[in-house]
């Protein structure tokens, strides 16, 4: 399962290289994995290690001093629960996100058939982290990826 996650990793980097959006696009890219081979628990894993490498450590925007807080539009907050707000602050604070990598978020949350809820919230910010850091370095997001699954 380790090799097929790491596989699925580096295809989704490949995805990234060629200019594809890990959000907008993913269902060409699951579409793709499904094609070469890959089962829908073996992709899921690979989002839950992309979630894990991306959201649960402090990151490279992190201050000793907190974040400007976001101002919702009134249709940000119908379709961004209070909870789902709560924990993109607490990604800023930690320093994981900026405020453009928020405002990123946010609109590509806007554009889910539904509401997010705090398990799409998380997908949506997992995949646009990972799709930023790839764009910085796709060398060391592939040694990250690898380390992360050593441990």
């Amino acid at each position: 399962m380790r090799d097929k996650v790491l596989n699925i990793l580096g295809l989704l980097s490949q995805s990234l290289a060629r200019d594809k959006d890990l959000f907008y696009d993913a269902q060409e890219i699951w579409d793709d994995l499904t094609q070469r081979g890959f089962s829908e628990n073996e992709i899921e894993t690979a989002l839950a290690q992309i979630e894990r490498m991306s959201l649960d450590i402090p990151g490279p925007f992190w201050s000793d001093s907190l974040p400007v807080y976001r101002a919702y539009t009134q249709g940000e907050m119908t379709r961004l629960t209070p909870r789902v707000r709560g924990y993109l602050w607490k990604l800023k604070c930690r320093g994981i996100i900026d405020h453009a990598l928020e405002d990123e978020i946010v609109q590509k949350a806007m554009n889910l058939e539904d509401p997010a809820g705090l398990k799409e919230i998380k997908t949506v910010a997992a995949l646009t982290i990972f799709g930023y850091e790839h764009r910085m370095d796709p060398g060391d997001l592939a040694n990250s990826c690898y380390d992360a699954q050593l441990n």
